[in-house]
């Protein structure tokens, strides 16, 4: 497989390390029109013909989407490297094979756990992992378990790489933690933003240009590529150093409420405590993906133990019948050892009591709030603060990415319902929850 071709004039600049560095892990973040799938995609077509022994992975949180986003991009990349005659296309399953050595690209979803355990090569190894929208993943402990993947011995010259590709997100994601905020031998990192992208013309500037003077934002995330939501933050309330507190017992006589949302795609279920002043903190979350009812009371159960649970939240859809057993989700629920109550479902309602929670006022010469998450919610603390305004909704918020609404949606089914706070038990002083006096027993 020899063909010339001047490969800068490919490429184009602004990756030179990228393209150069061996490390393990290759991490790169970047705004909208950097390049960064495209750069990314190159490079693997390049160096699976340069590496006769090597294949190639390509994860994204659900298989469906692959189809538009890195295989499209797999596709172009052959197609401007001037290579299509090397490869062969499949579709069920996606799959792109070199044709001469029968190398091979595969495509999976952490939606298909079982899919990612059983691939087997039968030409070389499987020494590459490109996750695409690494946001997505989300949690670290789901990356380890990728990471894992990727492992053996590996033929002389060739060695074992993962790729981390993603717009830049809440700064509370953990791909943030992992990998931008310490330095580690194995680690390269990348932010880039439209400014390396020399095949933009002026039309394209301009969004940015106009962007920068009209939202400054949401230029400095979406165009120069750092930390945040890309403006429009929807719970522009949300702040770390007062809404997040370190994990400590629960408050004596608190009321616990259990708050869910369930869908197959994922369960997602907030242990909340009130106390006798009215205070919340959300203490404890269950967040896992692909569970059927059974497998997703089982889960809240146990996370239950030892715990009396005065009300568990859920929306009123569940509810409804199933065509063909008659029983609806919640009755599903209710036999296996987790009943239900219906919340109010009005969106706009429920966001806007949220905020009320979520209010920071001042208390004792401090700052405070009603509603406090402790630093163990790690996935809600994730995505509360993630979500964005609905740009043609007032009063909503946005649906996509659909993975960070969950919790959200569930802390929104307690904050909109009427959560009385528990009487004051014999022994215990009502000061003893509120002021100074509360904080130092609450959790």
């Amino acid at each position: 497989m020899t063909k010339k071709q001047f490969l800068p004039d490919i490429v184009g600049g602004g990756y030179a390390e990228f393209w150069r560095t061996r490390k393990r892990y290759r991490v790169v973040k970047g705004s909208r029109a950097s390049k960064k799938s495209k750069t990314t995609a190159l490079w693997y077509i390049y160096h699976l013909l340069k590496h006769p022994q090597a294949n190639l992975v390509v994860v994204r949180r659900t298989y469906r989407t692959l189809e538009r986003s890195a295989f499209s991009e797999l596709r172009w990349a052959i197609k401007r490297l001037s290579a299509e005659e090397y490869f062969d296309f499949k579709s069920a399953p996606l799959e792109i094979i070199v044709k001469a050595t029968g190398q091979r690209i595969f495509f999976a979803g952490l939606d298909d756990p079982l899919k990612l355990t059983s691939l087997t090569v039968s030409c070389g190894v499987l020494c590459w992992m490109w996750i695409e929208e690494a946001y997505e993943v989300d949690s670290e402990d789901a990356f380890n378990t990728l990471d894992e993947s990727i492992r053996g011995e590996v033929p002389k010259g060739l060695f074992k790489q993962i790729t981390l590709t993603f717009n830049p997100w809440s700064e509370n994601h953990w791909l943030k933690k992992r990998f931008f905020d310490r330095s580690s031998p194995d680690v390269f990192t990348l932010t880039v933003n439209y400014k390396v992208n020399e095949w933009l013309d002026a039309a394209d500037l301009r969004v940015f240009e106009e962007m920068k003077i009209r939202d400054p934002e949401r230029y400095r995330v979406c165009g120069l590529g750092e930390w945040g939501v890309g403006g429009g933050q929807f719970f522009s309330e949300f702040r770390s150093d007062v809404h997040i507190i370190s994990p400590k017992p629960l408050v004596r006589g608190a009321r616990i409420y259990r708050a869910i949302d369930y869908g197959l795609d994922a369960l997602a279920c907030l242990f909340i405590e009130v106390d006798a002043a009215g205070y919340a903190t959300v203490f404890k979350e269950v967040y896992a993906h692909d569970l059927i009812v059974s497998a997703a009371a089982e889960a809240i159960r146990e996370a239950s133990a030892g715990l009396e649970i005065y009300r568990t939240l859920a929306p009123p859809d569940l509810w409804s019948r199933q065509k063909d057993s008659g029983k609806s989700i919640a009755m599903l629920f209710e036999e296996h050892g987790v009943p239900l109550c219906a919340a109010d479902n009005n969106r706009i309602g429920g966001w806007m009591a949220l905020k009320e929670w979520l209010k920071v006022f001042v208390n004792d010469g401090g700052e405070d709030s009603k509603l406090k998450i402790s630093r163990d919610c790690e996935n809600l603390i994730r995505c509360l603060p993630s979500l964005l305004s609905d740009k043609k909704r007032i009063g909503d918020c946005a649906t996509e990415p659909h993975e960070i609404t969950h919790l959200p949606d569930a802390l929104r089914y307690f904050a909109v319902m009427k959560t009385d706070a528990p009487k004051q038990k014999s022994g215990v002083s009502i000061s003893d929850f509120t002021g100074k006096n509360r904080r130092k027993n609450r959790f």
